[in-house]
């Protein structure tokens, strides 16, 4: 499978930027329809239903809309959301409780570009995490999905009908944007979907999102309103009803901004319910918006339409000044600048929850807008509410019934088999990596063969051999752990952000990766052995040298277990330090002690110790298995039989079958707790 073998349509890029963009035809008369598609209808005059920010999107709608058809609606709802977190401190013993948002209600509806504002500090993300399910524990109240308890379905259920775009992009840099479109399509569309579907599917989004010229791209090579697009269609591959999205302006500039938002207003007119924090828009942003949900030290301050957030604040006796950002002013007010009273915003707002979850919604057939009725106290008192006599609610529509619509995922052996080419393809296209570790083991492997050669075939040279396979086994755990200790760490947030969005299982992933680095550290280790065992003159017998090869894989596929393991369960910096420390501590047994003349309290690390198995298993592969006497240059060589040597180290009853068991069974096991605990990482939240 090639990744990248697709062809570029010749299409032009949809999406344009605001100040660029230009209404295609001119709309005339739009009929407005229920969602339950009944026969009553009402005309609106388009100046009625479009304001000035929605003409910024020179789309096609309806030719959108047939590529990807609307899902059923998808309303969210919120009651009584607490958030507690433990804080820990010097002067405590037990850690304090800290609560982030207090009791905050509200209702996010399909159709809508909702966005949630505050200061910094005040509870966006935190918000925004719990309604995503991307934050769990500590976690009190109520949210519903079209009416039903989101708690009573299955996580997995409405994990498969919203995705979560996070703040940090989190791509692949050494894939294209092709490939990294197609790679998801094949996971999250799997093989139930035909190629040729898969690949237009591919190409209308990137051609509705503007990065059809950039689809042989390397994602490091983007831009950052080029990321954050790209981050948005590889989520809408699977058309998700519903979106949630941190902060997707930070670190962009104004025209960026304006893409990002303007994409976000047309994924919101094709039905969908898109929720995203931002921090504080510019004035046209702000417009852009359907609905706005405030908080302040979290609290809700203000919830409704962009178009009454003036006039509410107008009513609590706060005036903006006139040409000031409407969504500065309500940063300055929710820090408690101008006199603010919070606490009777808070209850005010706390009011408008039960008069907006009363408003029925209509949607307009010509541009799919969801357009709310709007009370006197939060309107646009120039214009009547719209009504209507009917309207279907969206609660029919339940999460199974919504799920059922979402394409089945690749198998689990189908992912496995993506992963691992995708990271095999990451791992030509960073060769440099692979050559240094190659090309070090080479080296040490020469410089190793010079220090001690002809040290295995003399009888003077004994102990000088018994350095070597120790500096042997020392090298090879060093280099297994070392070159992998960072590997998990520097992809957990790109791994948490797949995961969370249901791109793959966590096995097929885990396996992808260490099976990849596996036949690596197999390559460098028989090089290094390839050049110190002939420089140093070790026995030429076939069983020996096969046994020698089993116990330097075995140990060095062990220490790259043991380099996953505290790379997970450790932060990077310390994970670092403390896989070396291990590694010299586990050395020491064995080597230039004896068992016993260790402590009695240090015994269980003799025994555990993986390292002294392996070293000791190589000594008597050398020296044990009935090897004949050894040549002697000298007038006495006191090791002239090896089994001598063998009883004087305390080791001539080691059996290396044992002990390549025991090696091999401790690299199993921490490969298993590496894989529980990066689950227990994910799911922990």
């Amino acid at each position: 499978m090639k990744l990248s073998d697709q062809r570029t349509p010749k299409t032009a890029c949809c999406l344009k930027s605001p100040s660029t963009a230009s209404m295609e035809h001119r709309l005339q008369e739009t009929t407005l329809t229920t969602t339950s598609g009944t026969d009553e209808v009402m005309t609106v005059p388009p100046q009625q239903q479009m304001n000035n920010n929605n003409k910024l999107h020179a789309v096609n709608h309806q030719k959108i809309q047939h590529r990807f058809p609307k899902k059923l609606a998808v309303d969210i709802e919120f009651t009584d959301i607490y958030y507690r977190t433990n804080v820990w401190s010097l002067q405590h013993i037990k850690p304090e409780k800290k609560e982030i948002l207090h009791g905050v209600s509200g209702e996010f509806r399909s159709g809508e570009l909702t966005a949630i504002m505050g200061p910094s500090g005040a509870g966006k993300s935190t918000l925004v995490n719990i309604l995503a399910g991307y934050k769990i524990r500590g976690v009190d109240g109520t949210v519903k999905v079209n009416g039903r308890d989101r708690s009573k379905d299955p996580r997995e259920n409405f994990s498969r009908l919203s995705c979560y775009i996070m703040q940090d992009d989190a791509l692949r840099p050494a894939l294209t944007v092709l490939e990294a479109m197609t790679l998801v399509a094949h996971l999250r569309l799997g093989y139930l979907t035909s190629h040729n579907q898969k690949k237009k599917q591919i190409f209308d989004l990137l051609d509705m999102l503007g990065l059809v010229e950039h689809a042989q791209t390397r994602t490091q090579s983007l831009s950052g309103g080029q990321k954050k697009r790209l981050s948005i269609a590889l989520e809408l591959i699977t058309n998700p009803p519903v979106l949630f999205l941190d902060e997707p302006t930070t670190g962009l500039d104004s025209s960026s901004c304006s893409q990002c938002v303007s994409l976000l207003k047309l994924l919101a007119q094709q039905g969908r319910t898109v929720v995203c924090t931002i921090h504080q828009p510019s004035a046209l942003l702000f417009e852009m918006f359907d609905h706005l949900y405030a908080v302040a030290d979290g609290n809700c301050i203000y919830q409704g339409s962009i178009k009454g957030l003036i006039p509410f604040f107008k009513d609590m006796g706060l005036t903006c000044p006139a040409y000031h950002n409407p969504a500065d002013y309500l940063i300055e007010v929710a820090i408690g600048e101008y006199d603010a009273d919070v606490t009777v915003l808070v209850a005010e707002a706390a009011k408008s929850v039960g008069e907006r979850r009363k408003l029925p919604k209509i949607i307009t057939g010509a541009n799919e807008e969801v357009i709310e009725t709007i009370s006197e106290t939060t309107a646009d008192c120039r214009q009547p509410p719209l009504q209507l006599a009917s309207l279907a609610s969206s609660e029919d529509s339940s999460i199974h019934e919504i799920c059922e619509q979402s394409p089945v995922s690749a198998s689990l052996f189908a992912q496995f088999s993506l992963l691992y080419y995708r990271n095999l393809m990451v791992l030509c296209r960073n060769y440099k990596h692979f050559m240094i570790r190659i090309g070090a083991h080479l080296v040490i492997g020469l410089v190793f063969g010079f220090l001690y050669r002809g040290v295995g075939s003399k009888a003077d040279a004994v102990f000088a051999n018994y350095v070597y396979l120790y500096g042997t086994t020392l090298f090879l755990v060093y280099t297994g752990t070392m070159a992998v200790t960072v590997s998990f760490p520097l992809e957990m947030n790109t791994l948490k952000k797949e995961y969370f969005n249901n791109w793959y299982s966590l096995v097929p992933c885990f396996l992808a990766v260490i099976l990849v680095e596996i036949p690596i550290q197999i390559l460098g280790s028989f090089i290094y052995i390839a050049v110190s065992y002939a420089y140093t003159e070790q026995p030429w017998e076939e069983y020996r040298i096969l046994l020698f090869l089993m116990v330097c894989v075995t140990v060095t596929l062990t220490a790259q277990a043991a380099g996953f393991f505290i790379g997970v369960i450790a932060p990077l910096k310390i994970a670092v330090f403390l896989s070396p420390t291990i590694a010299v501590l586990l050395s020491t047994f064995g080597f230039n002690i004896f068992h016993h003349d260790i402590p009695s309290y240090f015994l269980w690390m003799y025994h555990i110790s993986y390292f002294r198995a392996a070293f000791h298993s190589l000594v008597v592969s050398m020296y044990g298995q009935n090897r004949t006497t050894l040549p002697c240059e000298q007038l006495y060589c006191h090791y002239k039989y090896p089994e001598k040597f063998l009883y004087e180290m305390d080791i001539r009853d080691v059996d290396i079958s044992d002990n390549t068991i025991y090696v091999s069974t401790v690299g199993l096991l921490l490969h298993v707790c590496t894989l529980l605990a990066i689950w227990f990482k994910l799911i922990r939240r």
